[in-house]
């Protein structure tokens, strides 16, 4: 053992029964700083906590238990005779370790950090130790790692998952370590309010463990084979504006932000006057006692009446709007804050669903706000961001028509991706076909598996494939159009000995095999958007996705997935989905709800949107169908009968329908009644039909 770490051994242990026998001791981490916790390796490590005014604080990370174990209680452990088995971790020349020791002032409000040099990861338990005069506390069992920020909406906090029986009972990894609350305020905190723990992952522990973070953290643990925690602080159905700084949303040029910030201050300002909040309160009071008169006279009547009483309903209790379910950037001043001097590697967003309904315009203005909200809490404009995109949700196979004319994830999906589209440390994660009609779905794996393919390709440098083949360039010659695609660069080594690639190996292609090609959308300069077919091609000589419709002369722009619920099939290597894109810069449908007013114009607007949307379709589905109806004769009757005189005789047969049409439909020939010409000219009209069918009968077929 070093001369220096004895004696500081030796010094520690002289205070440990004096500062061990304080019941409520001044000094103390932030609660950040617990059992069990990680350290982010490789980087400077900040800890920080609170004292006396003026007190001089000595800080020390160690790998010597004795040392922080006579400054703490020890741990109850259930005992038991059933047989166990743990998962025990065995390092091969892990890095040297030396204790570090530092010494802070606690400042005029009382708080004081300090900051150890970098470290290597590793599994040996360190040991933080703070003394201040006789008073000492310490954190025991904290590892060096890898340490994930998980924030966004309930799809982030969702604890169910597919499967989970199987994979929570096999979730024996000490080495992951995850720790979760939420919570909200009006101004900034400088530390935790909740009492959270850190807690070791084990089969027990991981059936409470949010599914997409501990999976996230699973499958980076086991490829890193380093010590992983996960800081998840998610809550259900927040916004993006909540994940951001107030500076950041202060600068945002947009009446909409603007006018949601204004009236959330004037909100709070009430709330910060206490004898506002005390006629609050006064008013809310003598609601309830007059409901409760109200409600003995009407249960006196109905007894009376022999009838059933009434339910007493109070009036809600007013809330504090300070503490806000998801206010602007009131999750960020309370989860993010407190803890934004930690070292940590990374960010994994998962939120929009919420901003699907009518508040997807507000989005536009408020999530590129978000990852430059978590770089600058934490100092670090490389700040690795992984967004992970709304999967699957709603109506599967709704009409392009009715998609383009509308708001909801797809226009969430492309807000993220114009943000991160040229960020270097910025992805967004395509996750659309793990969706179903529940609004969380439980296919989470899969969700968890396509983010840490882009952290371990992207942040890690591993030699994974993280992502589909990515749209690159779109081209048009005629009728047709032409998409190109980049190739991951792993793809692209593995077959560059090949002169002439087969597309399967350089492009995207449908999940089942040999099938359709379906998620693509077609558009001319009038746009109007029709279903398209697409196929593998190439264009002089460079492989490509040929897209095209029939009821497209010109085509000018092309969308893939651009549904709620993508009916997109199309997957790159590794069969990880194609991310779906536009390659257009139209405007996209306004939804708005920060007043009353403009919700409401919103909706007439959108509801006017889906009507046209709605006839478009219908006009779209018979022109389709008045174009591939003769082909589908032709083929019946010349490719697989070899009759002409068959395919004439249904062209025949087909007027004929379409004159009952005219004169058997009721509203139809309600309306012909009052034109006798033109039921004459019908009626010649089917004479002449009849006349050609008894025509066609003398046709011979030649084979």
């Amino acid at each position: 053992m070093h001369t220096r770490l004895l004696a500081l051994v030796s010094l520690l242990g002289l205070f440990a029964a004096s500062g061990h026998a304080q019941e409520k001791p001044s000094l103390r981490f932030a609660k950040i700083f617990a059992d069990h916790m990680v350290l982010q390796q490789q980087k400077q490590a900040r800890v920080w906590g609170f004292a006396v005014p003026g007190t001089k604080v000595v800080v020390t990370i160690t790998e010597d238990a004795p040392v922080a174990l006579a400054l703490t209680p020890a741990s109850e452990s259930e005992t038991s005779k059933d047989y166990t088995v743990t998962t025990q971790y065995v390092e091969t020349n892990a890095p040297e370790f030396r204790a570090q020791n530092r010494t802070g002032i606690a400042n005029p409000n009382g708080a004081w950090q300090v900051e150890f040099d970098p470290m290597a990861a590793g599994f040996t338990p360190k040991y933080l130790i703070a003394k201040a005069g006789e008073e000492f506390v310490a954190v025991r069992d904290v590892l060096i790692g890898e340490i994930w920020v998980c924030a966004g909406q309930s799809n982030m906090g969702w604890g169910n998952f597919n499967r989970k029986d199987r994979e929570a009972a096999s979730a024996d990894f000490p080495g992951l370590r995850y720790v979760a609350w939420h919570d909200s305020w009006y101004k900034p905190l400088d530390d935790v309010r909740s009492n959270i723990r850190w807690q070791e992952c084990s089969p027990e522990s991981a059936q409470r463990f949010a599914a997409v973070p501990y999976l996230y953290g699973m499958f980076l643990h086991r490829y890193l084979k380093v010590p992983v925690g996960i800081i998840n602080v998610a809550r259900g159905g927040t916004l993006g504006q909540t994940w951001c700084t107030r500076g950041h949303l202060d600068r945002i040029d947009s009446e909409i932000v603007r006018t949601v910030l204004r009236d959330y201050d004037v909100e709070t300002a009430v709330w910060d006057d206490a004898d506002q909040v005390k006629q609050i309160m006064a008013d809310w009071e003598q609601a309830c006692a007059s409901k409760r008169i109200e409600h003995a006279k009407h249960t006196a009547d109905a007894e009376a009446l022999g009838k059933k009483k009434p339910r007493l309903r109070l009036p809600k209790k007013p809330g504090d709007p300070r503490s806000g379910w998801s206010p602007p950037a009131g999750l960020f001043n309370a989860t993010i804050m407190p803890i934004h001097k930690l070292g940590i590697r990374g960010v994994l967003y998962y939120q929009g669903e919420n901003q699907a309904f009518n508040r997807w315009t507000r989005y536009e203005h408020t999530f590129p706000q978000v990852v430059a909200s978590f770089r600058e809490a934490f100092d670090d404009e490389a700040l690795p961001f992984g967004c992970i995109s709304q999967p699957g949700w709603g109506n599967f196979g709704e009409d392009p028509e009715l998609s383009t004319a509308s708001g909801s994830y797809q226009v969430v999906r492309d807000i993220q991706h114009r943000a991160l589209k040229n960020d270097p440390n910025g992805h967004l994660i395509a996750t659309y076909p793990t969706g179903n009609s529940y609004i969380h779905p439980a296919e989470k794996l899969p969700v968890a598996e396509y983010a840490s393919l882009w952290a371990l390709a992207k942040v890690y440098g591993k030699p994974v494939v993280h992502t589909g083949s990515t749209y690159r360039q779109m081209k048009t010659k005629g009728a047709k159009a032409y998409l190109f695609f980049d190739n991951d660069p792993i793809v692209y080594d593995r077959w560059k000995h090949i002169e002439k690639n087969a597309y399967w190996q350089v492009l995207p292609c449908p999940r089942e095999g040999n099938a359709d090609f379906r998620g693509f959308i077609i558009a001319g300069a009038d746009r109007r958007w029709y279903p398209a077919k697409a196929k593998h091609t190439r264009l002089d000589g460079v492989p490509s996705i040929e897209v095209w419709s029939d009821l497209v002369v010109e085509p000018v722009a092309v969308r893939y997935g651009w549904a709620t619920w993508p009916t997109g099939n199309m997957v790159g290597r590794e069969r990880l989905p194609m991310p779906t894109f536009r390659t257009d810069d139209w405007p996209l449908p306004v939804g708005v709800n920060y007043t009353p007013e403009a919700e409401a114009i919103a909706k007439k607007e959108l509801g006017r949107l889906r009507e046209v949307a709605e006839r478009q379709a219908l006009d779209r589905k018979i022109r389709q169908m008045q174009v591939d109806l003769p082909v589908l004769e032709k083929d019946l009757h010349l490719a697989k009968n070899h009759s002409a005189k068959k395919l004439v005789q249904s062209k025949l047969n087909r007027l004929d329908t379409i004159l009952d049409e005219l004169q058997k439909d009721r509203w139809l020939s309600g309306q012909l009644r009052k034109h006798q010409d033109l039921i004459e000219q019908i009626e010649a009209v089917r004479k002449a039909v009849a006349a050609a069918k008894s025509t066609s009968e003398r046709l011979e077929d030649k084979r």
